[in-house]
């Protein structure tokens, strides 16, 4: 029955993330009658844990001062041995690759990019075998194959990376689903996480071209290609709504008069709860400005826990929150895929930024006095 669930998902058109989340449910289901599958997987998920072997810069590193390369293969041996255990050979062989890939996937990421070993990894994965989705290993052939120096693109205008990237799949994927995959990832890439795009169409009518009549990956990413075009700087920001906390609508037309530095947050999420103190830092310092404001506005769908943040933190600036409604809609105007998000609107009510600077930015003070100065 598992390896029927395989492949059913080898024919449905979903992109890397989606379909190692449903490989998940997969082995979930399938190991609930298989002990020592069961075990195994579990061994797995805590050997190769992002977090252990890839720590955030501000988060403790587990393995500091340890050798990571070595530590991987004890979890590969030992992980390869417990495999012996597992007597459905079909399923024992499944279970052999996705240590193979994984082994990999760690292994190229730890090594330097110009060490001989990683190359030729890199060189030995098969970019169209599908299962390889499951620990992106595709993605770091693609990757690798890019001139390394549109990396410091990211976080701007990323068209000429979008378009080198498309020229690589185009290049060297066949396999349908490894290319429908891959170019979701490639729009990712290019519409999340760049900004002030000088022309967004000389990416997306391009991508519309290479994507062809897979509608899914259009459809996708539509509304964040027409958020892009409506929120420039220099246009008027679409009007939304929020809610205060007694309950109170308010419309983003109350900030007229004023430079209003939004942020876009929730309780649950951890990035946003670390920009907060620099928040309050911010605020602090321009108290007494008249021409600027801060406001925070909640997604959180849980408003008790919105409430009991407030109470907790008593900031001293603006609190709204959004209900499902008005959260649907200020996402959809300004493209709001993730969060943290800052928002700079001019007095006149016009967009500054609509992907702003974040309160601990160095040259914060810099920024934000440009846009009050002139």
């Amino acid at each position: 029955m598992f390896l029927g669930i395989l492949f059913v998902l080898s024919t449905v058109q979903v992109g890397a993330q989606a379909f190692r989340d449903e490989v998940e449910d997969s082995l979930k289901a399938f190991s609930e009658r298989n002990a020592a599958a069961a075990d195994w997987i579990k061994t797995y998920n805590a050997s190769y844990d992002y977090a252990v072997f890839f720590p955030f810069d501000d988060e403790k590193d587990p393995l500091a001062g340890k050798d990571r390369v070595k530590v991987l293969e004890e979890k590969y041996k030992h992980l390869s041995g417990q495999l012996k255990k597992i007597k459905d050979t079909r399923i024992r062989q499944y279970l052999g690759h996705l240590n193979e890939d994984a082994r990999v996937n760690f292994l190229t990421r730890i090594l330097p990019k110009n060490d001989a070993r990683r190359k030729e990894m890199i060189s030995g994965i098969d970019v169209n075998n599908w299962l390889g989705l499951y620990n992106y290993l595709p993605q770091r052939v693609i990757k690798a194959s890019i001139d390394a120096s549109l990396d410091s693109l990211y976080g701007h205008d990323m068209t000429e990376y979008g378009l080198a990237k498309m020229q690589a799949i185009s290049a060297r994927v066949s396999n349908a689903r490894v290319r429908h995959a891959l170019l979701d990832d490639c729009a990712c890439d290019v519409l999340l996480y760049g900004k002030d795009y000088a022309d967004i169409d000389r990416f997306w009518k391009p991508y519309c071209e290479m994507a062809g009549s897979d509608s899914l990956l259009i459809r996708k990413y539509a509304d964040k290609v027409k958020s892009i075009k409506n929120t420039k700087k220099g246009m008027m920001a679409p009007e939304f709504s929020f809610t205060d906390r007694e309950g109170n609508v308010h419309s983003s037309k109350e900030f007229l008069g004023k430079v209003v530095y939004i942020d876009c947050w929730a309780t649950w999420c951890g990035p946003c709860c670390r920009e907060i103190p620099y928040l309050e830092k911010r605020v602090a310092e321009y108290q007494g400005n008249g021409k600027v404001r801060f406001v925070s506005i909640s997604m959180d769908s849980n408003r008790q826990a919105w409430l009991k943040k407030l109470d907790k933190d008593n900031p001293a600036w603006e609190q709204f929150i959004l209900d499902k409604v008005q959260d649907e809609a200020l996402s959809k105007a300004f493209g709001i895929n993730g969060i943290p998000r800052f928002i700079l609107l001019n007095a006149d009510g016009t967009i500054a930024d609509s992907d702003a600077f974040r309160p601990s930015d160095k040259d914060f003070h810099q920024q934000l006095d440009a846009v009050l100065n002139k």
